[in-house]
C-alpha cells in the first residue's frame, strides 16, 4: 500500500484528491529540497538552507524532521522565536522523540518558560536516562525556578549514575551556596580544586564558600595563598578586600585595595566597575576621603589615560565637596577628548555653579569649538558672557547659537527666554516682548516665559494688564510655589487696585520664601500701606532694605519717610 501526501483544502480542512503522479511530484520535490538544504546548511550558508526547509515544510507541513532541522538553523540566525515554533511543531508531531523534546524544552528554558521546560526534560528523563544533557537541562530548569533541593537531588542522581565529575561538583557548589549548605558546596568544590589546584578561579569559590559559612581566617588565608601565587587575579583580591571590609578591619581592606589598584594586569574597566558599587555605599567617600584619594592617585599612575577612571574621579571630588579639584580633572579629560559631550557639560555646569564665569567662558568657546552644532554649549557662554555685564554680547552669543546649532527644544526654550530677559535689561522691551511671544508660541506652559512677560508688561506701564493677568495666574497654576510667580501675580493685583486680594496672595509668596526677596518684600509693604496699615508697612520695607537683592534703596528710604 503507497502512503501518499496530499494537499488540504482551505475549504473544508479535507485531503484534497490527487493523483499518484502529483504526489511522487511532491515528494520529489519535497526530498531534493531538504537535500539541498541539508548541503547548504553544512556550507553554512543558513539563510537559503533555511528558505529551502520552509519550502519543505509548505508542501509538508507534517514533516517534523523539517521542522527540527529549521530550528535548529534558525538558532543559527538569531531567530529564537522562529525556531522555538518549529521546534514546538516537531515535538507535537512526534512527541516520544528525545532529540524534538530536547530542543523544544531549551527553546522554553531560553524563553524562560522554566516549567514547561523542567515538565519536557522529565518526560526525556523516563526513556533516556543516559543524556547528562537532560539532566543539566532539568537542573537548571528547578534553580531557575528556585526549587534548589530538586535542584541537589537531580545533581546528586547524577553524580550516583555516571560517576563525580568536575561539571557536577561545580553545579552542586553553586546550588548549595544557593540553598546556604556551606559544607556541601565546600566538599563539592575541594574536588574541582584537587584536579585544578593551580587554576585560581576554583581556589576562590572555596575562599568565597569559607567566608559564606563564617570561617574568616581560612578564607582569609586561602585568599593569601592564591593572591601570593596569582597576584593580579582580581576575584581573589576583591574577595579578601570585602571580607576585610565587611569585618569592619578598613586598615587591612584599603591596604588589599591599594595592591588590587596598583595592578597593571587588572583592567581599568574592571577597577571602575567596582570602584563604583563602593562608592555608593551612604557616607563611605565622606568617612574615608583620605585613603580613596590614595586609591585614586595610584589609579592615576597605573592608567594615566583611562577616561573612565578620571570621570569617576571627577565625580567623587564633587560628592566630598571638593568641585575645584573636579574641575582639574574635566579640564584634562577635556584635553584627551575633546569631542566628549558630557565631560564639556560637567565641566561647564561645575564652572558656572562656582560662579568661575572668567573661566567658563573661555571653556565654553572651547566647547563650541569642539561642536559648533551642540546647542547647551551656546547657553553656557552666553551666561559667562552675561555675568560680566556685557548682555550685548550675550545676546549675540545665543542668537548665533539658535541660528548654527541642530535644534534642540530645551535650549531653545531657554534661550527666547533669556534673550527676552536681556533685552528687557537694555531697554528694548519690544524687542523682549518679540522673544517671550516666540517662546510661548514655541512653548505655551513655559511659566517662566509667563511669569517674566507678565511682569515686564506691569513694569511698562503696559495697557494690556489683562493679557498680564492671564499669562501670570496661568504661571501659578503651573507653579503654585514659586514666590517669584506669586509676587508677580500679588503685584498685578496691586495695580489693578484689588489690595486686599494682593495681600493675601503676597502672604502667599512670603510664605513659600518670598521673605527672602527684596522685591517681594517691598511690593508687599506697599499694599499694607494702601491699605492704611503704615506701621506694619514700614517694618516690612526696612527688612527690603537689610536684604542683599535690595537695588532700590533710595526708593524704600522715600517711603519710610511718608514720600
Amino acid at each position: 500500500m503507497f502512503y501518499g501526501i496530499c494537499a488540504y483544502t482551505q475549504e473544508d480542512n479535507k485531503p484534497a484528491t490527487c493523483s499518484g503522479d502529483s504526489v511522487l511530484t511532491l515528494q520529489d520535490e519535497k526530498y531534493n529540497l531538504i537535500t539541498n538544504a541539508k548541503k547548504l546548511s553544512f556550507e553554512g550558508a543558513f539563510d537559503k538552507a533555511a528558505t529551502l526547509y520552509g519550502e519543505a515544510v509548505k508542501i509538508d507541513p507534517k514533516c517534523d524532521a523539517c521542522h527540527y532541522e529549521l530550528a535548529n538553523i534558525l538558532i543559527y540566525m538569531d531567530k529564537e522565536q522562529e525556531a522555538k515554533e518549529n521546534a514546538e511543531a516537531a515535538y507535537n508531531l512526534d512527541p516520544d522523540n528525545p532529540w524534538f523534546a530536547l530542543l523544544y524544552g531549551r527553546l522554553c528554558f531560553h524563553f524562560k518558560e522554566y516549567d514547561k521546560a523542567q515538565k519536557l526534560f522529565r518526560k526525556i528523563l523516563v526513556h533516556h536516562g543516559d543524556k547528562q544533557e537532560v539532566w543539566f537541562g532539568l537542573a537548571s530548569a528547578y534553580e531557575e525556578q528556585e526549587m534548589f533541593q530538586q535542584a541537589i537531588g537531580v545533581l546528586d542522581s547524577m553524580a550516583i549514575r555516571f560517576g563525580d565529575s568536575d561539571d557536577i561538583s561545580y553545579r552542586v557548589f553553586n546550588v548549595s551556596m544557593d540553598l546556604g549548605n556551606y559544607e556541601k558546596a565546600v566538599a563539592a568544590i575541594k574536588k574541582v580544586v584537587n584536579n585544578y589546584p593551580n587554576d585560581p578561579r576554583y581556589t576562590t569559590l572555596l575562599a568565597d564558600a569559607y567566608a559564606e559559612m563564617g570561617n574568616d581566617s581560612l578564607a582569609i588565608e586561602t585568599y593569601s595563598e592564591i593572591i601570593k601565587e596569582n597576584d593580579s587575579f582580581a576575584p581573589a583580591m576583591l574577595g579578601r578586600a570585602e571580607l576585610y571590609r565587611k569585618k569592619g578591619q578598613f586598615v587591612h581592606y584599603f591596604k588589599s585595595l591599594q595592591q588590587y589598584a596598583g595592578s597593571k594586569a587588572i583592567q581599568p574597566e574592571t577597577k571602575a566597575e567596582y570602584l563604583n558599587l563602593v562608592l555608593k555605599i551612604p557616607s563611605f567617600a565622606g568617612h574615608f576621603k583620605s585613603n580613596i584619594d590614595t586609591i585614586f592617585a595610584i589609579l592615576s599612575t597605573v592608567h594615566p589615560v583611562s577616561m573612565e577612571l578620571k570621570y569617576m574621579q571627577a565625580r567623587y571630588f564633587v560628592a566630598t565637596q571638593r568641585p575645584e579639584l573636579s574641575i582639574v580633572i574635566l579640564g584634562q579629560l577635556t584635553d584627551m577628548d575633546g569631542n566628549n559631550k558630557d565631560v564639556w557639560l560637567s565641566l561647564l555646569a561645575l564652572e558656572y555653579s562656582l560662579k568661575m564665569f572668567g573661566q567658563l567662558e573661555q571653556s565654553s568657546q572651547k566647547a563650541i569649538d569642539s561642536d559648533p552644532g551642540y546647542a547647551a554649549f551656546y547657553m553656557y557662554a552666553a551666561l559667562a558672557t552675561w555675568s560680566k555685564k556685557q548682555v550685548k554680547q550675550a545676546i549675540a552669543i545665543l542668537e548665533k547659537g539658535m541660528a548654527k546649532a541642530r535644534y534642540d527644544s530645551v535650549f531653545m526654550d531657554n534661550a527666547l527666554s533669556f534673550l527676552g530677559d536681556m533685552y528687557f535689561s537694555i531697554e528694548k522691551p519690544k524687542k523682549a516682548f518679540a522673544y517671550y511671544e516666540k517662546a510661548l508660541k514655541n512653548n505655551p506652559d513655559n511659566a517662566t516665559v509667563l511669569n517674566n512677560y507678565a511682569y515686564y508688561l506691569c513694569l511698562t506701564k503696559s495697557k494690556n494688564m489683562d493679557k498680564a493677568y492671564t499669562m501670570s495666574k496661568k504661571a501659578i497654576e503651573l507653579e503654585s510655589s514659586n514666590p517669584s510667580f506669586l509676587d508677580t501675580y500679588a503685584y498685578i493685583l496691586f495695580l489693578q487696585g484689588k489690595y486686599a486680594e494682593a495681600k493675601k496672595m503676597f502672604r502667599k509668596a512670603l510664605a513659600v520664601g518670598g521673605d527672602e526677596s527684596a522685591v517681594v518684600l517691598d511690593h508687599y509693604a506697599d499694599t499694607l500701606d494702601k491699605l492704611g496699615e503704615r506701621t506694619i508697612a514700614e517694618i516690612y520695607w526696612s527688612q527690603a532694605l537689610d536684604k542683599p537683592d535690595c537695588v532700590n534703596p533710595e526708593q524704600i528710604k522715600k517711603k519710610l519717610k511718608g514720600n
